[in-house]
């Protein structure tokens, strides 16, 4: 659950913010009242924070990704969230145990939405 949280994030970036003083970030200037937006997927994708952080792996044990955001914009459904897929995936995984992505689908498409991330759909066989 939190690779797929990690490596798929549900929210590709944040809400809005704006600069309340100018800063030097990596050598580029945000001044004051710059709009800002943060990529959380970037984030989670994070070659210093995440070995191998292009490849998805379950078996990852350190896997302090950011898919739920971080101190005061944490996600307060995060718990809610986590066991509803947990139980939908125990239940989809019970129910139809040979469940598999069709072979003829070579990349899934997601919805062309902004702030969420979503799947238009994903061909499975059983």
């Amino acid at each position: 659950m939190e690779e797929g949280l990690r490596y798929y994030s549900p929210v590709d970036f944040s809400t809005a913010r704006w600069a309340d003083e100018d800063i030097d970030f990596h050598g580029q200037l945000i001044r004051r009242g710059d709009f800002i937006i943060a990529s959380i997927s970037s984030a989670n994708r994070d070659e210093e924070k995440f070995d191998r952080a292009s490849q998805f792996d379950i078996t990852r044990e350190r896997n302090a990704h950011v898919a739920f955001g971080f101190g005061i914009h944490f996600c307060l459904g995060a718990p809610l969230a986590r066991l509803e897929g947990k139980i939908a995936l125990e239940k989809l995984l019970s129910t139809f145990p040979d469940i598999g992505l069709n072979r003829d689908v070579r990349s899934p498409e997601w919805r062309s939405v902004f702030l969420l991330r979503g799947l238009d759909s994903l061909p499975v066989s059983w």
